[in-house]
C-alpha cells in the first residue's frame, strides 16, 4: 500500500463525515424550524378551542393526523416510534431500511404528531433523520458497510447536536448509547459529523431568525430547552452536601419513576403490536391528544412549556397531576407507535418531579434559590435511568444549562439512578426497542449460522487495528486468532490484529453471502465460509 493510499484511508472517514454533517445540519434545522411553527400552530389551536366549533374543528384535525399517519407508517413502517433505535440499529448493522423514503416518512410523520401536539420531542427524528442521511451518503458513493456505518454514527450524533444545540452531548451518545463502546473510529465519526452540522444550523437558525415570526419563536440562534432553569452555586460546604444527600434520595426515586415508565411503554408497545390496523393501534393516542389539550393544555407538546410554566410556588395538586398526566399519555403516544422523539418528554417528566421534589426540600428549610439545582438533578438521573446513559445525562444537563455548578450532585444522583436499575433489570429504554425493531425486521432467506476464516493482508483495513476498534459484522464474533508463526491466540477487544493473521469469526443467523461480502471489503485473502446447522447451539 502505497504512503497515499494510506494518508486517504485516514482522511477518508474525516471528509466523508464533513459532508454527512454539512447535509445533515441543513436538513434539520429546516426540519427543526418546521417542527417549532406546527407546535406553535397546535398550542394555539388548543388556546383558542373555547367553543363547540373549534373543538369539533380539533377532534377533526386529529382524526385526520391519526388517519394519514396510519397510511404513512403503512407505506414505511420504520417510521414508527422515535427514530432513535432505527439509527442505531443501522449503526449497528442489524437494520437495512431505505433511507430516503424512511428519512422523509420520520420527518411527514413527526410534524403529523406535532400538529396535533403529541407529547413527543422532535430529537429522536433528528437522531433517525441524521442517521439516516449518512447511510444514504455511505450508499450513493458505495462506501464499504463499515465506513457506512461510521457515516450513520455521525449523522445521528448530528441530529442531536442540532436539536439540542449540544455538540458534546451528540459525540457522548454515539459512544454511550449508539454503540455502547468506545472507539477513535466512533469519535471520529461523531466529531467530523457534528461540528459542520452545528456550524451549518446555526447559520441557518440565524438566517431564519431575521423573520419577525420565526424569532418570536426563539429561531436566531438555535434551541435551548432549559433556557428558565436557574442554576444557583453554592455558599457554603454545609448546604452543598446537604444537596449531595439530597441527590441520592432522587436518585432513588426517579430510578423507581424511570423503570415505572419504561416497563408501560414496553407493554402497551407488546399491546398495541396486537392490533393490525394501524389506525386503530394510534387512535387511543391521538384522542388522548385531543382530549388532554383542550382540557389541561400545559399537559400536551413536547414538555418545554410544561417545565416553563411550573415552579416551587406552583400548587402541590397541580404539579402530581401534571406528571400523572404527563406521564400516562407520554406512554400511551409512545407504546402506540406514534412518530416522536422521547428526549424532551422524558426531560419534562423529570424536571416536573424535580419540581416537586424541591418543593418538598423547600418546606423543610432549603434556600429556595436552590429549587432549580433540584430539578436539574431530577432531570439528569430521570434519564440516565431511563435510557441508561449515565455521562450523556451529565453532559446533556450541563450544556442545555451552560452551568457546572451543579456537576457532583448530578453525578451522585446519575450513578445512585443507574445502580439501583441495573439492580432491579430495567431494560434501557432504545435497547429494548432497537431489539423489538430487530424482531420485527424481515430476515434473509438464507440465513444459518456460519464460521468465516481468512488471512489478513497487508493492504487489509485491520491491519494495526485492535479488534474492538472494528465494526464486524452484526451478530459475529472473533474466536480465534492464529499468528504467522503458528501461535493461536483466544483474542480479546483489546489484541491487535497484525499482517499475515488469520481470523475465525463465528456468526449467527446470518446470510452467507452477505457476510462474504462483508469480510471482502476488509481485503481479507483466501476467505472461506461453512455453514452450520443452527440447531446445534442447542445441542
Amino acid at each position: 500500500m502505497t504512503t497515499g493510499n494510506k494518508i486517504y484511508r485516514v482522511i477518508k472517514p474525516l471528509l466523508f463525515g464533513c459532508i454527512v454533517g454539512i447535509i445533515s445540519g441543513g436538513v434539520i434545522a429546516l426540519f427543526l424550524t418546521s417542527a417549532k411553527v406546527v407546535c406553535a400552530f397546535a398550542f394555539s389551536l388548543y388556546a383558542q378551542a373555547d367553543g363547540a366549533l373549534t373543538a369539533a374543528c380539533v377532534v377533526f384535525l386529529v382524526l385526520t393526523a391519526c388517519l394519514l399517519t396510519a397510511v404513512l407508517q403503512t407505506l414505511c413502517p420504520s417510521c414508527k416510534g422515535s427514530g432513535i433505535p432505527l439509527a442505531e440499529g443501522c449503526a449497528r448493522g442489524m437494520l437495512r431500511v431505505k433511507w430516503l423514503r424512511a428519512a422523509a416518512a420520520l420527518i411527514a410523520g413527526s410534524l403529523l404528531s406535532f400538529v396535533c401536539g403529541m407529547p413527543l420531542g422532535s430529537e429522536g427524528p433528528s437522531i433517525g433523520v441524521g442517521g439516516l442521511i449518512g447511510d444514504g451518503v455511505g450508499k450513493t458513493t458505495k462506501q464499504s458497510d463499515e465506513l457506512r456505518r461510521y457515516l450513520i454514527t455521525g449523522g445521528a450524533s448530528a441530529g442531536l447536536a442540532v436539536a439540542f444545540n449540544a455538540p458534546l452531548t451528540g459525540v457522548t451518545l454515539a459512544l454511550e448509547e449508539t454503540h455502547r463502546r468506545f472507539s477513535p473510529g466512533i469519535l471520529l465519526a461523531a466529531f467530523s459529523a457534528v461540528v459542520p452540522a452545528v456550524l451549518v444550523a446555526q447559520l441557518i437558525f440565524w438566517g431564519l431568525g431575521h423573520n419577525a415570526y420565526l424569532n418570536a419563536l426563539g429561531i436566531r440562534e438555535g434551541f435551548t430547552v432549559l433556557p428558565h432553569l436557574i442554576q444557583t452555586r453554592y455558599d457554603g460546604a454545609g448546604i452543598f452536601f446537604s444537596i449531595c444527600g439530597i441527590a441520592v434520595l432522587c436518585g432513588v426515586a426517579c430510578a423507581a419513576l424511570a423503570t415505572a415508565f419504561n416497563r408501560s411503554i414496553f407493554a402497551l408497545g407488546k399491546l398495541s403490536g396486537k392490533i393490525s390496523s394501524p389506525a386503530l393501534r394510534l387512535l387511543p393516542a391521538f384522542a388522548l391528544t385531543a382530549v388532554c389539550g383542550l382540557t389541561f393544555a400545559t399537559s400536551v407538546g413536547s414538555g418545554e412549556s410544561s417545565l416553563a410554566s411550573v415552579s416551587v410556588a406552583s400548587a402541590t395538586g397541580i404539579l402530581f397531576a401534571l406528571l400523572a398526566v404527563r406521564f400516562f399519555i407520554t406512554v400511551t403516544a409512545s407504546g402506540s407507535g406514534a412518530t416522536g422523539g422521547l428526549f424532551l418528554p422524558m426531560i419534562a417528566i423529570g424536571g416536573v418531579c424535580g419540581t416537586l421534589a424541591a418543593k418538598a426540600c423547600v418546606a423543610c428549610g432549603m434556600p429556595e434559590a436552590y429549587a432549580g439545582n433540584i430539578v436539574l438533578i431530577c432531570i439528569a438521573a430521570f434519564f440516565a435511568a431511563s435510557v441508561r446513559a449515565p455521562i450523556s445525562a451529565i453532559v446533556m444537563t450541563l450544556e442545555l444549562t451552560a452551568s457546572f455548578a451543579n456537576v457532583l450532585p448530578c453525578a451522585i444522583a446519575v450513578a445512585v439512578a443507574t445502580a439501583v436499575c441495573a439492580l432491579t433489570r430495567s431494560a434501557p429504554l432504545y435497547e429494548r426497542m432497537m431489539e423489538d425493531l430487530h424482531a420485527r425486521a424481515p430476515k434473509p432467506s438464507d440465513a444459518t449460522d456460519v464460521t468465516a476464516t481468512g488471512i489478513v493482508t497487508a493492504d487489509s483495513t485491520l491491519c494495526g487495528k485492535r479488534i474492538r476498534d472494528v465494526l464486524w459484522p452484526y451478530n459475529s464474533l472473533v474466536t480465534e486468532l492464529v499468528r504467522a508463526d503458528g501461535t493461536r491466540i483466544v483474542p480479546d477487544g483489546e489484541t491487535f490484529i497484525l499482517v499475515s493473521d488469520k481470523l475465525t469469526l463465528n456468526a449467527e443467523s446470518v446470510s452467507p453471502d452477505e457476510l462474504r461480502i462483508r469480510l471482502d471489503e476488509f481485503d481479507l485473502d483466501r476467505t472461506v465460509i461453512d455453514r452450520h446447522d443452527p440447531t446445534r447451539r442447542n445441542q
